[in-house]
C-alpha cells in the first residue's frame, strides 16, 4: 500500500464555521497545493468535513460549508493536483463530534448524567479543552443508529464524489459516559443493568460498563471501516487512536485499533513523551509505518499564529525517524483560507533533511525491556493519582533517561522477547492476559509488577492476597540487606517516603519480602502529629512492601507503590532502573554512555543494525552534546560500520561480542549502519 513508503505527511486543520462571509472566502486550491509542494510531503490529508459538521464538497445529507457556494469543486480539484503530482490523499472526517448534525437532529445528541448535552456548557466543568470557556463541540452517539445511518450515507456520497487514497476518521472516543435512550437501552438489553450513574471503579456495573463503551466504539469504528471498504474498496482507513494515550478510560482501546489498516494520532507531550507514543504507536500498529501528528503551533493549535523553532520541529521529525515511523505536520489555516508559506518552507527544510535517511527504515525494533501498557486499567480504584497509564510513561522516561532500550507492549503484543517486563497496576480488568504473563516467568522471563490490584498474579506468584490498603496516607520503605545497594541512600533506618495508602498483604511468604512499610506515628489527616512539618518514619511492620521470588525458570519482583510514577524525583528514577537490572539481572544488548536527554534506538534487520541516537530536546535551540560511546551486541562480527546517509565508513572497536563507536558532538540525530560479515 501507498502508506508504506510514506514518512512525510501533512494536515491542515479546517475546523471552521460560516457564519461570517469572511470565513475561507480567500481559501485556494492552488495556493495549498503550492504550499504542500514546498513542503517536500508524499500524502496530504484533506479536510472535507470538520468538527463543525460542515462539508467541503456538495452534499444532499447534510449542509456544504457556505464559503465553496458558487465554487463547490474547489477542494475536489485540490485533491486532483496532489494525486496527479504524486501526493497520496487521505480524506478527513469528524465522527461524533459534528455540531450541524448535533443541532439539526437533537436526538442523536450524547447525553450527560445531568440530562443535557454538554453543547455551550462551561470547558471546566467537564475538564475537556478548558481553553475555551465554553464547550463549543456538539457530541453525537454512535449508538443512535439514526446517527449511524447518516455517517453511512455521507461516506457515500464523499467516496463517490472525491478519488481518495484513504480516510482518517476522528474523535473516537467517549468524551463523557453517554446516558442517551439509546445507550441505555442498549447497556440494559446485553448486560441487564442500568447505567450507573456515578463513577466508580469498584462498582462491578460500572466496570462493566467502561468494557462496553469499549466494545461499542471498537464496532462503530469497525462499522466505519467496513462501509468506507465497501464503497472505495482501496482505500486505507485508520482512526484517531490517541486518547489511547491519555489519561482516562475513553472507549479507545484495541477494538478501534483493530479497525485500522496503520495507527494515528496527535499528541501534545514533551519529547520522552513522544518517544513512549512512538514505542506504542509502533508495536501496536497493524501496518507500519505508524504516523505521529505533531501541531506546528506551540504548544497547540490554541495558539493560531505561533510557530515552534526549526530545531523543535526537527527533534520531533527525527524523534520519530529513530523509530522508523512517519510524520504528520498539523497546520491550521488561518480565517480567511489563507495559509503561512513560511510554515511550509521550514517544514519542507526538516523533511529534506529526514528524506535521505527513509530507506534505512526497516528491520525489528531491539527492545530489551517491555513496558506492559494496559488500555483496560487507566483508572485507580483507591483514588490515587497514578495508574497502569502514568506509571507506564514514566516508566520509560526512567529508562530511557538511564540508557536501557525499552519498548511498550500489552495484551495485544508479543511479550515473549523481552529480558524484563515491567507491568505497572495492572487490575483485574487485565485477567484475560494473566495466563500469558505467567508462562513469560515460568519460560524464564523476569518480571516486575506493581500496585495491589493485580490479584490474580499476586496470588500465583506470591500466594498472597490483599487485606485491605493502610489508612495512612504517608508511608515509607524500608529495604532489608537482600536489596543491596539498589536503594540507595535509603535503608532500615532512613527508609524512603512515599505519598499514598499502600497495600496491605496477607498469606505471603515471609522469605519473598525484601522491603517492608514503615508508618508514621500520626495520619496527616488529623490534627495530632509529631513533626509540624512532616509525618516521619514511626514504626517498621512486617507489612511487605518488596517481594522478589522465582517462578519456574524466571523472576518476579512486586513493589507495593509503584516508585517508577514519580518522574519528578530523580533518586525514585535509579531506584526504579536498579531493581529492574539489579534485582532482575539484566544483560543488556545497548551500552552508550549517552546522557540523559540522548536516546539510543536500534533496529535489526537480517544480520546488519541500524542504531541512531537522538536528542530528546524542548528548547527552542537545541545544544551540542557532548561525545559519547555507543556498544551494541551483534550476532556476527561486524565487517564494516557506516555513516548514514552518505555510508562513508567509521572507526569502531569489537570487543566481547559488542561493536563500538563515538558519537562527536551530535546536534540532534545522528544514525549509522553495522553491515556484519
Amino acid at each position: 500500500m501507498w502508506y508504506e513508503k510514506s514518512f512525510r505527511r501533512h494536515l491542515c486543520d479546517m475546523h471552521m464555521d460560516d457564519w461570517d462571509p469572511e470565513i475561507l472566502s480567500k481559501f485556494s486550491p492552488e495556493e495549498y497545493f503550492e504550499h504542500l509542494k514546498l513542503e517536500n510531503v508524499q500524502s496530504v490529508m484533506i479536510y472535507i468535513q470538520s468538527h463543525v459538521g460542515l462539508c467541503y464538497y456538495p452534499t444532499k445529507t447534510g449542509k456544504m460549508h457556505n464559503a465553496f457556494i458558487g465554487r463547490e469543486d474547489a477542494m475536489k480539484r485540490l485533491i486532483d493536483m496532489c494525486r496527479k503530482a504524486g501526493i497520496h490523499v487521505v480524506a478527513y472526517y469528524s465522527v461524533t463530534y459534528n455540531n450541524w448534525a448535533h443541532n439539526t437532529y437533537p436526538d442523536w445528541r450524547m447525553i450527560t448524567k445531568k440530562g443535557t448535552s454538554m453543547f455551550a456548557t462551561v470547558s471546566a466543568e467537564h475538564g475537556v479543552f478548558a481553553s475555551n470557556p465554553i464547550f463549543r463541540y456538539g457530541l453525537c452517539c454512535p449508538n443512535n443508529m439514526d446517527y449511524r445511518e447518516f455517517t453511512q450515507e455521507q461516506i457515500k456520497e464523499f467516496t463517490d464524489y472525491f478519488d481518495l487514497d484513504g480516510v482518517f476518521y476522528d474523535m473516537l472516543f467517549w468524551v463523557h459516559p453517554c446516558y442517551c435512550d439509546k445507550c441505555k437501552e442498549r447497556f440494559l438489553k446485553e448486560t441487564g443493568h442500568e447505567i450507573p450513574m456515578e463513577e466508580d471503579y469498584q462498582n462491578p456495573v460500572w466496570l462493566l460498563f467502561e468494557e462496553k463503551r469499549r466494545e461499542w466504539m471498537g464496532e462503530f469504528a469497525q462499522f466505519l471501516t467496513n462501509k468506507t471498504k465497501e464503497f472505495a474498496p482501496n482505500a486505507a482507513v485508520y482512526h484517531n487512536f490517541s486518547v489511547a494515550i491519555i489519561n482516562r478510560n475513553k472507549g479507545n482501546a484495541e477494538g478501534v485499533n483493530e479497525a485500522c489498516d496503520f495507527v494515528g494520532g496527535d499528541l501534545y507531550g514533551n519529547m520522552y513523551s513522544h518517544s513512549f507514543v512512538c514505542k506504542f504507536y509502533r508495536n501496536i500498529t497493524r501496518n507500519q509505518p505508524f504516523e505521529y501528528m505533531f501541531s506546528r503551533c506551540d504548544p497547540n493549535l490554541s495558539t493560531h499564529t505561533s510557530m515552534k523553532s526549526e530545531d523543535r520541529i526537527r527533534s520531533a521529525v527525527f524523534s520519530t525517524a529513530a523509530h522508523h515511523g512517519a510524520t504528520m505536520s498539523i497546520d491550521a489555516i488561518n480565517v480567511d483560507g489563507t495559509t503561512d508559506k513560511r510554515v511550509y518552507e521550514r517544514m519542507g527544510k526538516i523533511f529534506k533533511e529526514e528524506e535521505p535517511y527513509e530507506k534505512y527504515f526497516t528491520g525489528d525494533m531491539i527492545e530489551d525491556v517491555g513496558i506492559y501498557y494496559s488500555l483496560r486499567s487507566k483508572f485507580n480504584a483507591h483514588g490515587a493519582t497514578y495508574n497502569t497509564q502514568t506509571c507506564s510513561e514514566n516508566a520509560a522516561e526512567s529508562l530511557i533517561a538511564h540508557n536501557i532500550s525499552c519498548g511498550v507492549t500489552g495484551g495485544w503484543h508479543d511479550i515473549s522477547k523481552y529480558k524484563i517486563l515491567s507491568a505497572s497496576c495492572l487490575t483485574e480488568e487485565d485477567k484475560y492476559d494473566y495466563d500469558r504473563i505467567i508462562n513469560y516467568v515460568k519460560n524464564g522471563g523476569h518480571l516486575y509488577i506493581s500496585g495491589g490490584d493485580c490479584h490474580g498474579l499476586l496470588k500465583e506468584f506470591f500466594g498472597a492476597e490483599v487485606e485491605r490498603f493502610t489508612d495512612e496516607s504517608v508511608v515509607y520503605i524500608s529495604p532489608n540487606e537482600k536489596c543491596g545497594d539498589a536503594f540507595e541512600w535509603f535503608n532500615e533506618f532512613s527508609p524512603m517516603p512515599y505519598e499514598c495508602t499502600a497495600p496491605v498483604l496477607k498469606e505471603f511468604r515471609k522469605e519473598d519480602v525484601i522491603a517492608t512499610l514503615n508508618i508514621p506515628h500520626t495520619i496527616r489527616e488529623t490534627e495530632e502529629f509529631v513533626s509540624i512539618h512532616s509525618n516521619p518514619p514511626g514504626h517498621n511492620t512486617d507489612i511487605p512492601a518488596l517481594l522478589l521470588t522465582n517462578y519456574g525458570k524466571g523472576k518476579v519482583l512486586w513493589m507495593g507503590l509503584p516508585i517508577e510514577d514519580l518522574r519528578v524525583a530523580e533518586q525514585y528514577r535509579r531506584i526504579y532502573t536498579k531493581l529492574l537490572t539489579q534485582l532482575l539481572g539484566y544483560d543488556p544488548t545497548i551500552k552508550t554512555t549517552a546522557p540523559i536527554d540522548v536516546e539510543v534506538v536500534a533496529f535489526k534487520d537480517s544480520d546488519d543494525y541500524t542504531v541512531s541516537s537522538v536528542l530528546l530536546n524542548d528548547r527552542d535551540f537545541a545544544r551540542f552534546v557532548e561525545p559519547f560511546t555507543v556498544s551494541i551486541k551483534t550476532d556476527k562480527k561486524p565487517a564494516k560500520l557506516l555513516q548514514l546517509p552518505e555510508e562513508t565508513q567509521v572507526p569502531f572497536t569489537y570487543e566481547d561480542g559488542y561493536l563500538t563507536y563515538e558519537v562527536p558532538n551530535l546536534k540532534i540525530f545522528d544514525m549509522k549502519k553495522i553491515v556484519t560479515e
